[in-house]
């Protein structure tokens, strides 16, 4: 992954970025909220050696701070904290008020700084302040020379005695930066691994640079929330999404729309049928003729789809006789006419395969000026790859977030094997983002938000409500 998909990634998912911030943040308030506080409180003392004697003194200085190093360890020492647990009346024993001491020599010094941890600030200093007190007499104790003789070093207290006025723990500010951090490194990472292990199309971007192919057009998902008379009076997104994959598809070949148009996808369900109905529907309503031939004979779905009986149909002129005109069913306005799938046949690659379809096709090329074929998927059987080998162009359907890439690239290599020409790629369930409705602004939609939204008419029901115009 260069810059450019980095980028890429963390645009596609800020939201997932932007989420895993928001969590370590509110990980860090509650952290900060639940933990305990604690103060610390500090003593110093000094170490000085008993010799008044300028020389004999510079070198005890050398030898006290040889010897302060020492000196960190015996405050913490039983002898020194028995002392501190019986002047104070503490319920602990040694080990575990060691465990809230520590004691250290700043370098270069003969000083030995305590410091003692606990959840009352009062406390922390008594405790910080007996500890000096005991180790001063401990420490006389053990340097003294001789029985009533000046010790040869002694310790005096030179810090401490005010308890500390704020918590040390918790830090609410280094709790917020390290929760802000943590949020942005697993955002980052988590978008960035995510974008690396996710292979499906998502957007239009992702068919040019992943598959180099030209996207004609992204149609979002049919709207069910539109009543009768929006569709009747305007458009929707989804309509003027189809309008632009029309227009593209015109200018896709350089001599205008081609005769015969094969649309298919990868895999079902990725909005292969309901693109081909709305591209026809699309065209029609130039004034167009088209024709709408079901060619998926293994599990049709256009007939169904448009409300319509669906015999005779494609079989039954293959291989029964049938009179073309009297399997061709009008539907809509009367500018589109389908042929439907008709009776499942025993095999249906090799009727596919036939000459006589490809005779059909050329027959169904002179009877209107577009024939859009729906057919089986690429990659489930092979009747999509032959009746793209007789058709003058394909739209590959590419449903966003579902597609693999993987799937998509060995669909393009069914087409490339036949030679098939594949005008581009219509991405399906997107956002469709800059397209947007339209209605005459002198018949505006009304609205009711006191009543639920009318359901989308069937197809059977928009065709009932259209007469058919039959040709003189």
């Amino acid at each position: 992954m260069d810059l450019h998909d980095y980028l890429h990634a963390l645009r596609r998912r800020w939201r997932f970025v932007l989420a895993c911030v928001l969590l370590g943040l509110a990980g860090a308030v509650a952290a900060t909220a639940l933990m305990p506080r604690t103060y610390t409180a500090t003593a110093q003392l000094f170490i000085a050696t008993s010799d008044e004697n300028s020389g004999d003194a510079y070198q005890g200085g050398l030898f006290t701070q040889q010897r302060v190093k020492s000196y960190t360890r015996i405050v913490t020492s039983p002898a020194v904290l028995d002392g501190v647990i019986t002047r104070l009346g503490l319920h602990t024993t040694p080990g575990l008020l060691a465990d809230k001491i520590s004691a250290q020599a700043p370098l270069d010094t003969t000083l030995v700084d305590i410091r003692v941890t606990d959840g009352s600030a009062d406390r922390a200093q008594a405790i910080a302040d007996a500890t000096a007190g005991q180790f001063t007499k401990y420490l006389a104790a053990i340097e003294a020379s001789s029985v009533g003789a000046p010790p040869l070093i002694k310790a005096s207290v030179v810090g401490g005695s005010q308890p500390p006025s704020s918590p040390t723990s918790p830090r609410p500010g280094l709790n917020l930066a390290i929760g802000l951090v943590a949020g942005i490194a697993v955002g980052v990472g988590g978008a960035v691994l995510r974008h690396s292990l996710d292979t499906t199309i998502r957007t239009s971007e992702d068919l040019g640079r992943r598959l180099s192919l030209t996207t004609l057009g992204a149609v979002p998902a049919p709207d069910r929330h539109r009543s009768d008379r929006a569709r009747r009076s305007g458009t929707t997104r989804r309509t003027e999404a189809v309008s632009q994959l029309r227009t593209r598809l015109t200018f896709s070949t350089g001599n205008g729309i081609p005769d015969s148009l094969l649309v298919s996808s990868a895999r079902p369900e990725e909005g292969r049928t309901r693109t081909a109905i709305d591209l026809a529907t699309s065209v029609a309503d130039t004034g167009l003729r088209v024709i709408l031939l079901e060619a998926d004979l293994r599990h049709p779905r256009l007939t169904a789809e448009l409300g319509l009986r669906g015999t005779p149909g494609l079989t039954d002129v293959l291989t029964r006789g049938t009179p073309l005109h009297a399997a061709l069913e009008r539907w809509g306005d009367g500018l589109i006419r389908v042929l439907p799938a008709g009776a499942a046949p025993s095999d249906p690659n090799t009727l596919l395969s036939s000459p006589g379809m490809a005779i059909l096709l050329r027959t169904l090329e002179t009877e209107a000026d577009l024939v859009v074929v729906d057919s089986p998927p690429l990659l489930s059987f092979a009747d999509a790859a032959v009746l793209a080998s007789v058709t003058q162009g394909v739209l590959l359907v590419v449903r966003a977030g579902k597609t693999r890439r993987d799937d998509a690239v060995r669909a393009l290599d069914c087409l490339a094997a036949v030679r098939a020409r594949v005008l581009g790629a219509v991405l399906t369930g997107t956002q469709a983002e800059g397209i947007a409705e339209w209605r005459p602004a002198q018949d505006p939609e009304p609205r009711d938000h006191g009543t639920e939204p009318e359901p989308e008419p069937s197809a059977a029901q928009v065709r009932a409500t259209v007469p058919p115009r039959h040709p003189d």
